[in-house]
């Protein structure tokens, strides 16, 4: 009887495990399309105590999203930004399975700047003057967070963040 419950123990943490991460996402994905689309960034409301698109939000960020998915843009997504506020600010690759695959911040950035080409790992599409962050899934989560660090600067922040974006990517 202790084997079994073991058994039934082990099969469930496992299956829970793998296929947890891969549903959340699904849903997440699909929520975010349903508003926004594939491949166009989605600049969400600041965040109540009822908002609940990206998991526990902060109050204290205004969040811009996109769901990118590769078939639907050639192999290559420039996800890019300029001008962000002088304030704390970050933009993240969420792969198909939660994994945080490519993290960038203002510190980092120092230009107040992010511009970088996001590719199917294993191709080499659109290589050249754009840095690469190769994906290990065919779609994800591009993220973006700007920190608001004075309610008197929140549309300045605001219309910052708006210079964001998450598009298929045309060479040439």
């Amino acid at each position: 009887m202790i084997a079994a419950t073991l058994l039934v123990a082990v099969v469930v943490h496992g299956v829970s495990v793998f296929f947890l991460p891969r549903l959340i996402m699904i849903r997440t994905m699909a929520r975010i399309t349903k508003l926004a689309g594939i491949n166009t960034i989605l600049h969400a409301p600041r965040p109540t105590w009822r908002s609940r698109m990206v998991v526990r939000p902060s109050p204290d960020l205004l969040y811009s999203i996109c769901v990118y998915d590769f078939s639907a843009a050639d192999g290559a997504v420039r996800v890019h930004t300029h001008d962000m506020p002088e304030t704390y600010w970050s933009v993240s690759v969420f792969d198909a399975n939660t994994n945080n695959i490519y993290p960038l911040n203002d510190r980092q950035a120092k230009t107040g700047a992010a511009d970088f080409l996001l590719i199917a790992a294993g191709t080499s599409a659109g290589a050249g003057r754009l840095p690469v962050v190769p994906a290990p899934t065919n779609r994800g989560i591009v993220l973006f967070r700007a920190l608001i660090d004075d309610e008197t600067h929140i549309a300045e922040i605001d219309a910052a963040r708006h210079y964001a974006a998450c598009e298929p990517y045309k060479a040439g």
